[in-house]
């Protein structure tokens, strides 16, 4: 905004010497002709200048709105590859997690040797069974 505020003073200065240097064509334009067309045509002039001066300036205001704009959309799509690139690579994290946890249960289960049965109580040696509690 600050910016703007000193690029409009910047066009307010620029009218004012575009107004006088209309007023300083004026009796320029007097002497060729008469006193109401010449005013006539310094008012043309001066109104020629400004508008040329209010048409850069809103050209020049359009294309900083087109340009922050423009950051604006970057920004958020930027933000939505970055949110959907984490989202995916999560998903990636948390499947093969899953797949790798099915397929040690799978493997297990085919081998012979990892199969565990209960222990039965018969089972048990009797140096355990006799120890009391708290000893070793």
């Amino acid at each position: 905004s600050t910016r703007l505020r000193a690029m409009s003073d910047g066009a307010a200065e620029a009218s004012t010497a575009a107004a006088s240097a209309a007023s300083a064509a004026a009796p320029a334009l007097a002497e060729n002709a008469s006193s109401s067309s010449s005013t006539a045509a310094a008012a043309k002039v001066a109104s020629v200048v400004l508008s040329s001066e209010e048409e850069m300036i809103c050209g020049h205001l359009a294309k900083q709105r087109a340009k922050r704009k423009s950051r604006s959309k970057r920004l958020q799509y930027q933000f939505l590859f970055k949110s959907v690139a984490f989202l995916v690579m999560l998903a990636v994290v948390l499947i093969t997690k899953y797949a790798t946890e099915w397929y040690e249960g799978y493997k297990a289960a085919q081998n012979g040797t990892a199969i565990v049965e209960p222990v039965e109580s018969d089972t048990v040696p009797q140096f355990i069974k006799d120890q009391k509690k708290g000893e070793l």
